[in-house]
């Protein structure tokens, strides 16, 4: 568990997408987020939005990921952590009309991340069973896990909490078994994103969705190890690696973590409940597909 000042959560991701007018179709017809202007898309949470989008003249790519901070002081504090093993870290300010006050900062594997507090959210939620109440993880991959973890783990203050064969799970302060995945597999690319859904009955009416608007389940459902949480894998618009996701691990103090021996399935078996074809071979591959943006912008 974390010891220090630790963000919260992942807030929103932005992405640069090829296709602008088809991407926003996609994730408020099929993925069923709300268009709440300027390309912002809204979960049923209170969050200003959950994506991002911006339109991309090459390639769709991932632009920024952003973190929660519960406050200003915990804002500076994390400024404090971040910027001795950043690559680029900029000073804590207003971030706009509605942003909020927080930072940006490129790491050494051109992850480009922000953390931010004093958004201005919306007033109340969203009574829509269907829809992503919040991005529950990000998933990224790394060519330098000791890199990465100083990143993530000194600077953000998030606490490794389980180790699953090439997958490092990292807890930040809630109670959410884990808000950040590192998969250790030589890449510097997005792996996938977490959207969580209200229960197990949404994340299979989502799956229903997509394969009926033809996007079939890449992998799942199941459950997983770590984190215990319903997951069902997707190739999205533009192939974005996505996850519809529910029942999450609620931890505490008193957890105890584990490696990747405790958590070895038998052969065969890639989750709880032993039901779960492998990963498709399209599921492979579109978790090395995105790359994080390289312009300033």
């Amino acid at each position: 568990m974390s010891m220090g000042p630790a963000v919260t959560g992942v807030r929103c991701v932005e992405l640069d997408v090829r296709d602008l007018p088809r991407a926003l179709e996609f994730y408020t017809q099929v993925w069923k987020l709300t268009d709440v202007g300027d390309n912002g898309l809204r979960g049923s949470g209170p969050a200003a939005h959950l994506l991002k989008l911006r339109h991309a003249q090459d390639r769709a790519c991932v632009r920024r990921v952003t973190f929660d901070a519960r406050d200003r002081e915990q804002v500076e504090r994390l400024h404090r952590n971040v910027a001795p093993v950043a690559v680029r870290c900029g000073a804590p300010a207003m971030l706009g009309e509605g942003a909020g006050y927080g930072f940006d900062f490129t790491d050494s594997e051109n992850r480009r991340m922000r953390v931010v507090c004093d958004v201005r959210d919306h007033a109340s939620r969203l009574d829509d069973a269907d829809a992503p109440q919040k991005i529950a993880h990000v998933n990224f991959n790394t060519a330098d896990i000791d890199a990465t973890l100083a990143i993530f783990c000194k600077g953000l203050g998030l606490s490794v909490i389980d180790e699953s064969g090439p997958l490092v799970f990292l807890h930040g302060d809630n109670t959410d078994h884990n808000c950040v995945v590192i998969a250790k597999n030589g890449k510097t690319t997005l792996n996938h994103i977490a959207f969580e859904m209200r229960n197990i009955d949404a994340v299979m009416r989502g799956a229903g969705r997509m394969k009926e608007a033809g996007y079939p389940v890449e992998w799942g459902p199941g459950r997983h190890g770590p984190g215990a949480n319903v997951f069902c894998y997707f190739a999205g618009w533009e192939e974005a690696p996505l996850e519809y996701t529910c029942d999450i691990e609620q931890v505490d103090a008193a957890y105890v973590p584990h490696g990747p021996d405790y958590w070895k399935f038998p052969p065969g078996r890639a989750d709880r409940w032993g039901f779960t074809d492998p990963h498709s071979p399209r599921w492979k591959r579109i978790q090395d597909l995105y790359t994080f943006a390289s312009d300033a912008g």
